[in-house]
């Protein structure tokens, strides 16, 4: 696949004969109208540059580990992490709002949030799931790439901070807030198999979760190309 611009979509084409993907859609979202992008010159800026570290993680020649929680781990259990911070940033908003690039990006969430918590409040009535904060709706990908970028772009700059102690500093708030709303599905979600110890350990459910088995990881997740 040829080497794409942070700025061009990802999106698969439509598919070819036999239903194969033959490319991808390469669209330049630089030149997308406003609606479609962020309107502060500053919010495009932040979400290219998230753009371009996860594309240099993903890459073929990338990394093999990378900092999560100050300790180093693997490339694929990073984005492990990646999501459940990601949701826990989602269910405690706005606590991480402080955090957003800019407030047009804090916006964006503030929506996202509000819609997947009524979601999940709806289930609890009659004739609804019995499972209302399931770990797999919460972990659903949003709609919105924008949006998605954000959340991303917060996680990312709280996971890979060296120093351990802020790390636990901010992330405990964003899961004692989300423990409130559901506290059996939040620390599965804490334990979701895979998390790094760093991760368990910031959160507090290192001990618990010794007693499942260790994950060793012997690929580094999928990659462009």
């Amino acid at each position: 696949m040829e080497e794409l611009h942070p700025a061009q979509c990802r999106s698969p084409s439509f598919p070819g004969s036999g239903g194969i993907r033959l490319s991808v859609c390469g669209a330049d979202l630089s030149r997308v109208g406003p609606a479609c992008i962020p309107e502060e010159a500053d919010s495009l800026k932040a979400l290219l540059a998230l753009q371009g570290r996860l594309d240099e993680l993903l890459a073929i020649n990338g990394p093999r580990n990378v900092m999560s929680c100050g300790r180093l781990v693997p490339v694929a259990q990073y984005f492990i992490d990646l999501r459940v911070v990601a949701t826990l940033i989602l269910a405690s908003w706005p606590e991480a709002s402080r955090f957003a690039a800019t407030p047009a990006l804090a916006q964006a969430i503030e929506r996202e949030a509000v819609q997947r918590m009524r979601d999940s409040r709806r289930r609890t009535r009659p004739g609804g799931s019995k499972g209302p904060y399931g770990i797999n709706s919460l972990l659903s990908p949003m709609d919105s790439a924008q949006t998605m970028g954000t959340v991303l772009g917060i996680a990312v700059s709280v996971l890979e901070a060296r120093d351990k102690n802020w790390t636990q500093r901010v992330l405990r708030p964003f899961y004692d807030t989300a423990l409130a709303l559901n506290r059996d599905t939040f620390r599965r979600l804490a334990r979701l198999p895979g998390t790094s110890l760093g991760l368990q350990h910031v959160l507090g459910v290192a001990k618990e979760a010794s007693d499942t088995p260790n994950l060793e990881f012997h690929v580094r997740g999928p990659r462009n190309g």
